[in-house]
């Protein structure tokens, strides 16, 4: 992997004239088998981030950021996460402005549409295979800080939902913030590693791997930013000691001996709510929106719906708990589900106040799930 010349990457975005400047400058994946045809490319999203004061605007890179396997074979999470090859991802903040951004994942249609040879039966990978890794980057010659992973892409909440075609969903990986250009946090650097599941099925190998990330921006204050404060419990006593891992470790929190946790910056949106206790992980989402008081709602144990996005969507769940929960043996986009269980998923309103308390989380060890109020 080359070495980044930062110098030219500030004068790069600077020139662009970027409010968050977003590019991938080493992208060094390498055939490393047969069967599987893979395009993995990085860029941002198109549109432009309105604001009563001002516009936040993410732009693409000059740079096309992307690589064409035209082999790949599955491997396991260990060997995905050892692998050498990656993507690097620059984000860095040149306005005056707090910002939040969002990094999702989705099929690239434009590439897979676009390509020589496309037919209308050409099948994507299944999302249950498709595996990930995100790491922080913390420079040449230092080991890297696992931020998310190894996880499917089924395993993400979604993001945006095309109730026309679900090839074109987004789903969210993880969230976090960059200063103003005059701060010390104004950029942050990932790697992300990508690979095929070996949990994948030989029909796979008719398939095409066409993935892609984006970014979506926005300034700190355009929405509520909450704080949620609780007691996680284990029947009736505090759990000590207990993880809560919020939206696949953007934001995480270790309880007291109180069982007491928090977790700060808390956006609107839909998010993976996991908590690990005694090396037990508790699954579960949550749904959070804003509004005029606080409050905060089951939206059941069970669902109905036409086919299994919307159920995701609607329900504030995601795809492979879906697929767990009702014991599908088969990948979920050619799942047939209407009706069935659901893992805990909760729906919190807030009013006008950030700091919310008086969250109890409590875990049942028996069945493996948790319960939540306030």
């Amino acid at each position: 992997m080359k070495k980044i010349n930062w110098e030219k990457v500030n004068k790069f975005i600077k020139n662009k004239n970027f409010v968050i400047g977003f590019c991938v400058f080493c992208l060094t994946m390498v055939s490393i088998g047969f069967s599987y045809a893979s395009f993995f490319s990085v860029k941002t999203n198109s549109n432009n981030q309105s604001i009563t004061t001002g516009t936040l605007s993410v732009s693409y890179g000059a740079s096309t950021s992307s690589v064409l396997r035209n082999g790949m074979s599955s491997m396991s999470n260990a060997m995905g996460m050892a692998q050498d090859e990656a993507s690097l991802i620059y984000i860095q903040n040149t306005g005056t402005l707090n910002s939040t951004f969002n990094l999702t994942i989705g099929y690239d249609m434009e590439n897979f549409t676009g390509r020589s040879g496309y037919s209308d039966s050409d099948q994507l990978t299944p999302l249950d295979y498709v595996m990930l890794a995100v790491y922080q980057y913390n420079g040449a010659g230092k080991e890297d800080t696992l931020v998310t992973g190894p996880i499917s892409v089924a395993d993400l909440p979604i993001y945006s939902i095309n109730t026309s075609d679900s090839r074109y969903n987004r789903y969210s990986i993880l969230f976090n913030t960059v200063g103003s250009s005059s701060s010390s946090t104004s950029t942050k650097t990932y790697k992300v590693k990508m690979w095929l599941s070996d949990k994948a099925i030989p029909a796979a190998s008719y398939t095409y791997f066409y993935l892609n990330t984006e970014v979506v921006a926005e300034v700190v204050n355009a929405k509520m930013a909450y704080t949620l404060r609780g007691t996680v419990k284990s029947g009736t006593s505090n759990a000590n000691g207990a993880v809560v891992s919020f939206h696949n470790n953007s934001l995480s929190s270790t309880t007291t001996s109180a069982g007491a946790f928090t977790l700060t910056g808390v956006y609107p949106g839909t998010y993976n709510m996991d908590i690990t206790y005694n090396n037990v992980t508790y699954k579960g989402n949550l749904r959070v929106e804003e509004g005029t008081a606080n409050s905060l709602t089951s939206l059941g144990t069970t669902f109905t719906g036409t086919d299994i996005y919307q159920v995701a969507n609607n329900y504030g769940t995601t795809l492979s708990k879906i697929i767990d929960k009702n014991n599908i043996t088969t990948y979920s986009s050619a799942a047939s589900i209407t009706s069935g269980n659901l893992y805990p998923t909760y729906k919190f309103v807030g009013g006008a106040t950030a700091s919310v308390s008086g969250i109890v989380i409590t875990l049942d060890s028996t069945n493996k799930t948790y319960t939540m109020s306030m």
